[in-house]
């Protein structure tokens, strides 16, 4: 089942397709749309695997951003479940996780991007929020 995403998730401010980038900007490959999707982590850590219960904030065809209790290191490797569908994808931590009230923001890009993994339709790379928002 595929949603659009205009009502339920809007873009992210500042988050655009990498070939309408200007100099300074933070370049993306795809949009990400605000998303709550419950999801596993599965990771090793210390040589042992763990599991980490998790929910995204927004997501993207190339990875996402997730809430955990605790931070991970910046390139750790791990793989993300979708709890809907089950669903595997290999990913990687993406950059230094910021601590928030609510837990650590943990960005996650996957090693190559999925398109279908969160079961959205993402907006065309055209695409631009109307001016009176």
């Amino acid at each position: 089942m595929s949603a659009k995403p205009s009502v339920l998730a809007s873009t992210i401010p500042g988050a655009q397709s990498m070939k309408q980038s200007t100099p300074g900007e933070e370049r993306r490959s795809s949009y990400r749309v605000l998303l709550r999707v419950r999801a596993s982590i599965h990771v090793a850590l210390q040589g042992k695997p763990v599991t980490f219960e998790t929910v995204t904030l927004s997501v993207s065809n190339h990875g996402a951003l997730v809430v955990l209790k605790q931070s991970l290191p910046c390139e750790t490797r791990l793989v993300l479940e979708h709890s809907g569908t089950k669903e595997r994808v290999a990913c990687k931590v993406a950059r230094i996780s910021r601590e928030m009230p609510e837990g650590f923001h943990v960005p996650l890009e996957f090693d190559s991007p999925a398109p279908n993994f969160w079961r959205i339709a993402f907006p065309p790379a055209d695409w631009r929020p109307p001016e009176d928002l």
